[in-house]
């Protein structure tokens, strides 16, 4: 391939944030015997780099594609936390919500994960450089959160405090999910951030059973009646 030709076709293949090799037939217009040696040559010129069986990219910021690995999935935890500026935390892996299980894989050893979760909504796009990625609303990210336990209670408390959440959105996401577990999580956590917070109550008013404020931590502690939990660690 000619210089400029290969010019111009990365100039092409940079307006996505992933291809197919189906793709690159289709977009170079050559046979798929020949475009594969093209793939090949490109990508051991390093400008062409392979995420997966068939899937590649010119990008090296796997937040650009992640999104389009696997479809539907989206961004979501401690990624979309920092994306958010929610946290100081620096992730080193790219975690993703996705409805069905996949395994995770590696990219320019950057982990990319996939979590299965139940509750696949809260999410939309947004723009990211030149790009449109699929990424958790910042009071569905929380709510994920606690539904699978990826990010430890001190830090979603620690954020809750910061004021920059929708506090009616959040509790609407958490009665949306029907789960009694993160109802009396993030109500207890609101309520002692000054928050009203008499819709998550309504919902846990008939519920009996304890479960402890943390999960990382062992079932000793006050008892709080109003929420059912065992506060075994302090919130500060």
């Amino acid at each position: 391939m000619k210089q400029i030709e290969k010019i111009r076709l990365l100039k092409e293949l940079e307006k996505y944030p992933l291809f197919t090799f189906n793709d690159f037939v289709r977009i170079t217009g050559a046979s798929a015997e020949y475009a594969r040696t093209m793939l090949y040559r490109m990508r051991k010129e390093g400008l062409v780099f392979c995420i997966e069986k068939s899937k590649y990219t010119v990008h090296d910021d796997p937040l650009i594609f992640a999104s389009y690995i696997s479809i539907p999935s989206y961004i979501s935890f401690w990624t979309a936390l920092r994306f958010y500026n929610l946290t100081e935390q620096l992730p080193i892996e790219i975690m993703l919500a996705v409805p069905e299980y996949r395994k995770p894989l590696k990219f320019m050893d950057i982990p990319i994960t996939f979590t299965k979760i139940r509750e696949f909504w809260g999410y939309g796009k947004k723009r990211y450089g030149r790009f449109d990625i699929f990424i958790a609303e910042k009071e569905k990210c929380i709510i994920d959160s606690l539904l699978v336990k990826k990010i430890p209670i001190d830090e979603i408390f620690s954020i809750l405090q910061t004021e920059k959440l929708n506090t009616k959105k959040l509790i609407e996401f958490a009665a949306r999910t029907k789960s009694i577990s993160v109802m009396k999580r993030i109500g207890y956590m609101l309520e002692f951030c000054g928050i009203d917070t008499l819709p998550l109550e309504e919902k846990i008013s008939s519920d009996r059973n304890y479960i402890t404020l943390d999960w990382n931590f062992p079932a000793k502690g006050k008892r709080n009646t109003k929420w059912k939990l065992i506060v075994n660690r302090v919130l500060e």
